[in-house]
């Protein structure tokens, strides 16, 4: 559950932040996926809480899901993330003109979002080519088309009838909950083969269909099996765990995996997962599982007498995980609101592909490999403090316990890596401690 929630924390853009919220800032409603993970919740229950978004905005339930601070349009933001994460249909060009490269309309993701809202919506001025743009193109016909005019009303609809065959008068009376059951019925099959291509590619490291949130003109690799993973997922109750057990217990994902290219979908034969790198949270709770060191970070609030409204600014307690943490930029970034113990974790995360600030939807992260990674590691405060023996690491045990340099340098490695040094490994480190490892101790144990 704690590495899923952060997979749903960037695709569903979960953007608080602790001061003064910025555009399309969200609620925390990081507690709310991590504990329906937690319940295995069913998910197309998981889909309709979110949509419907109950809970406090500001207590950790769904309902931080229906803010977007300082945004002309916030149910239209939200119905982006919607479109690229259930369905797999990329409508942020629709926000302030028809799409040029995708069959959506202006008026299909305000549709969607007056569902959302509740009640019709207009494009505001804000959110449109202006007609003056048209006008200096000097008669040259432009890539770029608005077919809806700003301020005209525009009534909730359902706009993917070729997903569900039944427009919006199907389904319960309320336009939100008309949604969530449009979006999430077994007769959506979009919405199933979506999420099953999700979870495949982040198994085996490619999907059926690339890019995952953007199905237009991408073809899946192989259809049949993807068509017999959704019928499955749906007859089972949208049940995520049985999903994961089909994939993982299957001869290919069992394979060795390999390192890969990324292949077209003529070319995809999923033989063996790809090799993928730990995620920034898994790293960093890795490290602070196989070291022992509690996570000893501040609390994460600039207010901490709690005397502010939770709007201006916001407390997410003590964080135990790394999906816990959250961008501590301040207004003005001034060194008195710092805190030292979280930012050195942050600086962490953010240089192995944490995003601070998740305002728009992702699936993939920047996974890439950088001289500044190991440098973090080996010289930040972070890696100090992870490494520093004190009466608060396993560390310390270990360097106590062992009989022999030796001995000390196989249990570290066992202990980090997973697996015993290579010979020349264990020379190397085992003539860096033998000095002065016989009196290494203060005082008799």
């Amino acid at each position: 559950a704690d590495h899923w929630t952060a997979y749903w924390q960037d695709v569903l853009a979960e953007n608080p932040r602790l001061v003064k919220g910025k555009l399309n800032n969200t609620g925390p409603f990081r507690w709310w996926i991590n504990e329906a993970l937690r319940d295995k919740l069913p998910f197309d229950q998981f889909v309709h809480e979110l949509i419907t978004a109950g809970g406090g905005d500001y207590d950790g339930g769904a309902g931080g899901f229906r803010i977007a601070t300082e945004n002309d349009a916030p149910a239209a933001a939200k119905a982006h993330i919607l479109g690229t994460a259930f369905l797999g249909t990329e409508m942020k060009c629709a926000r302030c003109h028809d799409a040029p490269y995708h069959r959506s309309k202006q008026k299909d993701l305000f549709a969607l979002a007056a569902m959302l809202d509740g009640r019709p919506l207009s494009v505001p001025d804000s959110s449109t080519v202006p007609a003056s743009f048209f006008a200096r193109l000097g008669g040259r016909e432009p890539l770029v088309e608005v077919t809806l005019k700003p301020g005209v009303p525009v009534p909730p609809d359902w706009p993917f009838e070729e997903y569900t065959g039944e427009g919006a008068g199907a389904g319960p009376e309320a336009p939100r909950e008309r949604l969530a059951w449009q979006l999430t019925r077994p007769q959506n099959r979009r919405f199933a083969q979506v999420i099953v291509n999700r979870i495949w590619k982040r198994y085996f490291g490619q999907g059926f269909v690339e890019p995952v949130h953007d199905w237009e003109g991408n073809e899946p690799s192989h259809p049949g099996l993807l068509d017999y993973l959704a019928r499955d997922f749906v007859a089972n109750g949208y049940d995520l765990d049985r999903l994961s057990s089909l994939i993982l217990t299957s001869d290919a994902y069992r394979r060795e995996a390999r390192l890969q290219p990324a292949l077209s979908e003529s070319e995809r034969m999923f033989e063996a997962p790809l090799k993928r790198r730990l995620s920034s949270e898994q790293l960093v709770d890795s490290l602070f599982a196989a070291t022992g060191v509690p996570v000893y970070s501040e609390e994460l609030t600039f207010d901490l007498p709690g005397t502010n409204k939770a709007s201006t600014f916001q407390n997410l307690g003590r964080p135990t995980r790394a999906w816990q943490f959250v961008s501590l930029a301040s207004d003005r970034d001034r060194p008195s609101l710092t805190l030292p113990r979280a930012d050195s974790i942050v600086s962490v995360m953010t240089a192995f592909g944490w995003r601070p600030d998740r305002s728009e939807p992702i699936t993939e992260r920047e996974a890439n490999a950088t001289v500044l990674q190991p440098g973090l590691l080996a010289n930040g405060v972070f890696g100090t403090w992870i490494t520093r023996l004190s009466p608060f690491s396993d560390l310390t045990e270990l360097a106590v316990v062992a009989a022999s340099p030796g001995e000390l340098v196989d249990q570290l490695y066992l202990r980090l890596l997973g697996r015993e040094p290579r010979p020349d490994e264990r020379a190397l480190l085992v003539g860096a401690l033998a000095e002065g490892f016989e009196g290494r101790l203060m005082r008799p144990v």
